[in-house]
């Protein structure tokens, strides 16, 4: 009889765990899948991966208590052990996702504790908790530490889910939610647990043996880019998406300069190495604009990016900073310094292109002409510009152009002069926009200080790249200045790009310490409204472009797109200046409207070079 009854309750335990092995292979299989989405296609738009990332957590959390409400209900304490145990295998699971950040790994870790606590319930005031709840919390503290490591090796993440479960089911009280945990009970669920983690393991090693084998399909592996494989997968999406929704799609082409010379005068290990090192500052580089860009190494020392939902003038002060970070780079290799540059070739989809080799071809021709130009250049559409040129040669100034307070009734008063580089033109004796408005920092701020001293008003707007804004060496030298006896009153600094919230936030914080204002500019580009948004936390204010090209008319649109961006800066709280007054009209009506701050346009005066004190 006891016999028997061992081998009807060992039947019982093996029939739940395959029912459990069932449940949890269908589980990740499924969970894998939306994984992907939010963390492996580059093809969803950020909002869908966000989406995706948020469903992880729901997915994982919900169906984690809906089994702990059946094995409550039930009252078959084998059947109960089993509930109880996927509930907890499915968040121990989700804590160990790959990828995630700071604070989807914390609402995991909130998931679990609340478990742990509903379990322990009737012994919150014994040590036994205390010391279970503290070991977890010890466990997680390790996953985190270590998680590169942990994710990477079986072994490991075996080790820490088995730490947890052990801690779990040793600790519980012997009545808990309906369940008795006899030593029984526990050594059941360890056992089961562990069955799991092993089939599984075995679910997810076959999985990344194929995500590895579709990683080498598509990815180079000396430079860690993706390769000429992917590119043609990818861009044919990117192509079909930009021709299908009417958006942009830009392209650059580009070539480290005089390869060849590299490898035949240090060796193919340093050809290597300079291949590895630009595609590293390449990607960091790109990385600071936007997750949606992708670099391709296609071949040789070739390499393409891909800017998708993005023109090609907006792609080219991201051009502009890989073109000069790759310049700036320090390249050693066994005590040789290496230089290197690149040449750069650029262009956009236009409606007539038949596929996406058409807008290849446009931007390898204009490869060709920067090749043509003397290389290390940036051309885009046939327009070169030489990164030989000697800009110590060409004179530069600041011109100014007055913003005014709108608030002023009784008379218009200038609160800031927004700085404008002009260089001058020796052949056409007149002064001209700079093609290139490149600047170091210091010659900068030298013709920052010519301006304040030949203007009365001393507070200044200025203009930054993302690559100068986020500069630490950039920053400091714009502090100092600011800060120094001959600086100005005020500086604003304007920012016609924005760079991902995280390294926006860290360099706000510096500038705000030192009472520099930011705003952003361009915001009337739609497609970028959720990334305008998100930086109103941290910026000052925002900057309406509202210039027409009939300057007697203003458009109803325009009243309106005033109104909308007011309430935005007012929800917010930040100032809104308006450019592009050009007539009285504009003005008047402007001066009617509550929440604007200041006013900006070629009806005050055109820009001007700052006259010289007698």
């Amino acid at each position: 009889m006891k016999i028997q009854n061992i081998l009807l309750l060992s039947a019982n335990w093996i029939t739940q765990l395959l029912v459990a092995q069932l449940i949890i292979s269908g589980f990740v299989n499924f969970y894998t899948q939306v994984w992907n989405r939010g963390f492996g296609d580059v093809h969803q738009s950020h909002k869908k991966r966000v989406i995706y990332r948020g469903l992880l957590i729901v997915v994982s959390t919900g169906l984690s208590m809906l089994l702990f409400l059946a094995g409550y209900v039930n009252a078959s304490n084998t059947t109960t052990m089993m509930y109880h145990n996927i509930a907890l295998f499915i968040l121990i699971l989700a804590i160990l996702d790959e990828g995630i950040n700071g604070g989807e790994f914390l609402i995991r870790c909130a998931s679990l504790t609340t478990l742990w606590l509903l379990h322990h319930s009737s012994d919150y005031t014994t040590p036994r908790f205390g010391i279970s709840l503290l070991a977890m919390w010890f466990v997680l503290v390790i996953i985190w530490q270590y998680r590169a490591k942990i994710e990477a090796s079986f072994p490991l993440r075996l080790l820490v889910c088995m730490l947890v479960a052990i801690d779990f089911w040793v600790t519980l009280p012997l009545h808990s939610v309906g369940m008795l945990v006899t030593p029984s009970i526990a050594i059941q669920a360890i056992l089961m647990f562990f069955l799991m983690k092993i089939s599984t393991g075995n679910q997810q090693t076959l999985w990344n043996h194929n995500a590895q084998l579709a990683y080498s399909a598509n990815y180079d592996k000396m430079t860690n880019t993706k390769n000429y494989g992917a590119y043609r997968k990818d861009i044919f999406n990117d192509f079909g998406i930009a021709h299908t929704k009417h958006q942009p799609l830009s392209m650059a082409v580009l070539d480290i300069d005089h390869f060849k010379l590299i490898n035949d005068k240090y060796g193919h290990l340093a050809g290597n190495k300079v291949l590895t090192e630009i595609a590293s500052v390449l990607k960091d580089t790109i990385a600071q604009y936007s997750s949606a860009y992708r670099l391709y190494r296609t071949g040789g020392e070739e390499f393409v990016l891909v800017f998708p939902d993005c023109s090609v003038n907006e792609a080219l002060p991201v051009l502009n900073h890989c073109w000069t970070a790759v310049r700036n780079m320090n390249l050693n290799y066994e005590k040789h310094q290496i230089k290197v540059t690149i040449s750069i070739g650029a262009t956009e989809a236009i409606d007539s292109d038949k596929s996406a080799v058409n807008v290849y071809e446009r931007a390898d021709n204009s490869l060709y002409t920067s090749k043509k130009h003397g290389r290390d250049a940036v051309t885009v559409n046939g327009k070169t510009s030489n990164g030989d040129d000697n800009l110590e040669r060409e004179t530069y100034a600041f011109f100014v152009k007055g913003v005014y307070d709108r608030s002023s009734n009784q008379e218009r008063r200038r609160v800031a002069n927004e700085l404008l580089l002009r260089s001058y033109d020796y052949d056409k004796q007149k002064w001209t926009v700079p093609t290139e408005d490149y600047l170091d920092i210091d010659t900068r701020l030298t013709l920052m200080q010519d301006a304040l001293v030949n203007s009365r008003c001393r507070s200044i707007i200025i203009s930054l790249s993302i690559a100068d804004f986020l500069d630490p060496m950039t920053a400091n030298k714009i502090i100092a200045f600011f800060n120094s006896p001959d600086g100005p009153e005020n500086m604003f600094i304007e920012l016609k790009d924005i760079p991902t919230t995280n390294l926006l936030k860290s360099m706000m914080e510096q500038l705000h310490q030192n009472g520099i204002i930011v705003l952003i500019s361009k915001i009337n580009d739609n497609r970028h409204f959720e990334k305008i948004v998100a930086s109103l936390k941290y910026v000052d204010g925002i900057k309406l472009d509202i210039h027409v090209k009939d300057k007697t008319k203003f458009p109803i649109y325009l009243r309106k797109d005033i109104q909308f961006w007011r309430d935005i800066a007012k929800k917010w709280h930040v100032m809104l200046v308006i450019d592009g007054v050009a007539n009285q009209s504009m003005e008047s009506w402007l001066m009617e409207q509550e929440g604007l701050d200041y006013l900006e346009g070629d009806y005050f005066g055109d820009a001007k070079l700052p006259l010289l004190k007698k």
